[in-house]
């Protein structure tokens, strides 16, 4: 009988002996266990700052803890490349003026031969792309037309009024020269800034007498083109040299004879020339097809005058430059 008592109590001291170590055992794991939603690593390696924080909030609806400072990302993961980007045209020769014409200016070609053309080129001093020739009607300079040839084909591209050129905004300075980037018709490029301007073609100032006084006297020559060149006198200046052209050739016009001559270069801050529209009296008789000698000398009959102003001056309401 003792010795089955005995055994029933040292059983029962050995099942209460279990059940405390397991209800130990149960506790200490609950504590260590670690929160692992916390620390997740993302799935792949982030791309970017923006799509990591992007991609762990949306996971844990919490601030993210920045994993991937303490795991690296998957070997098998590579950067994502750096892509250079080639320039679409070569950098543009000269550096950007301080003057200029305000996009949008008109602008007409000035100090041009009526048998020559202006070029317009790629870039500053580059190839040609196109050229530009005046054609100014007898007796009616608002009417005339700027023509935009093809130098290759040697064909007309456009039509264009005399102020028909916009400047774009751009200007760049060479050593030498000044270029206005310019849009004619279908085509935009550079042409030199010496032979462009603001002008109003429909602007004809009466200098008849300011030409006279100047001279002294009505002047009168033996052709045409030396009663122009007498003419273009009274308005030329020395220091800055002025540059004359003529670009419309002598012609016959209702009994007168007609020549158009552009001074360009005058000791003025706005107004850089005039395009003078020169009528005259012939003493005989006369051809229209040998207009510049036959029938002289030839006697001045008015002076007609269209300002040619500084291209980043312009012209304002009335015509005249700014």
């Amino acid at each position: 009988m003792t010795n089955r008592f005995t055994a029933a109590m040292a059983f029962a001291a050995l099942v209460i002996s279990v059940l405390s170590l397991f209800v130990a055992l149960s506790a200490t794991t609950d504590e260590v266990t670690p929160q692992t939603s916390d620390l997740s690593a993302p799935t792949t390696a982030p791309v970017s700052d923006e799509t990591a924080t992007a991609a762990t909030t949306a996971t844990t609806g919490s601030p993210p803890v920045v994993a991937e400072t303490t795991i690296p990302a998957p070997a098998t993961t590579a950067p994502p490349p750096t892509i250079s980007v080639p320039p679409t045209s070569a950098p543009l020769p000269g550096t950007p003026a301080e003057f200029g014409p305000a996009a949008g200016t008109p602008l007409g070609v000035v100090g041009v031969s009526h048998d020559d053309f202006l070029n317009v080129r790629d870039v500053p001093n580059g190839s040609v792309v196109a050229t530009l020739s005046l054609r100014i009607a007898p007796g009616d300079p608002a009417n005339s037309e700027l023509q935009v040839g093809d130098p290759a084909a040697e064909d007309s591209i456009a039509t264009l009024s005399l102020d028909g050129i916009t400047a774009t905004g751009r200007t760049r300075d060479l050593t030498t020269s000044t270029w206005h980037e310019i849009q004619v018709g279908p085509v935009i490029g550079w042409a030199s800034s010496k032979y462009l301007a603001p002008l109003t073609p429909s602007v004809r100032l009466d200098m008849t007498a300011q030409v006279q006084s100047a001279v002294g006297s009505t002047p009168t020559a033996p052709t045409l083109t030396e009663l122009a060149s007498v003419v273009a006198a009274a308005f030329a200046s020395d220091e800055p040299a002025s540059r004359i052209r003529v670009t419309a050739a002598p012609r016959a016009i209702d009994g007168l004879a007609e020549i158009t001559v552009d001074v360009v270069g005058l000791a003025d801050d706005s107004v850089r020339g005039y395009r003078l529209l020169i009528s005259a009296d012939p003493a005989g008789d006369w051809r229209a097809d040998n207009v510049d000698t036959a029938g002289g000398p030839f006697t001045l009959r008015n002076v007609m005058a269209t300002p040619l102003c500084y291209s980043h001056r312009g012209t304002g309401d009335n015509g005249l430059c700014n």
